[in-house]
């Protein structure tokens, strides 16, 4: 969607950055490693998703950046972009998973991503939701990353 909304490479390389970041709080949340992520599964996997011209999750997200809603962005594509499917699904395993007020602070882009997909906020609203995130620390000591 950052490119659809006309981004630069250094704001969509950190909206992947923030977003690897919640892939690892996943993991972590879902029993498995934060390290998992750093591999060809989780990282390899997502630049290519996000940078890959040939890439439908990429197409549909350039789109809806564009202002087109899903439901004609949908209708128009003879293959299946499954990211939207996996940010449902997403989104209901960690409201059954983590049970605290505002998960949405938690897992900021998965719970944005699924309001968009549903047309109740648009793109921009989404990034805005993003950068007025209250700061914190991003990684809590190198340890981290070896567990």
């Amino acid at each position: 969607m950052s490119e659809g909304l006309g981004l630069g490479t250094n704001a969509m390389a950190a909206l992947v950055t923030r977003g690897c970041m919640e892939m690892s709080r996943i993991s972590l949340a879902l029993g498995g490693r934060a390290s998992t992520m750093s591999g060809l599964s989780g990282v390899g996997d997502t630049f290519g998703t996000c940078f890959g011209p040939l890439s439908r999750n990429r197409n549909l997200g350039i789109r809806l950046g564009k202002g087109e809603r899903l439901k004609d962005i949908v209708k128009e594509m003879s293959e299946v972009a499954e990211g939207v499917d996996t940010a449902y699904s997403l989104e209901r395993i960690l409201n059954r998973l983590d049970r605290s007020f505002r998960r949405d602070l938690k897992f900021p882009i998965v719970f944005g991503v699924c309001e968009i997909l549903r047309g109740k906020i648009t793109p921009e609203e989404g990034l805005k939701n993003i950068m007025e995130q209250p700061l914190k620390a991003e990684v809590y000591g190198e340890a981290y990353w070896f567990d």
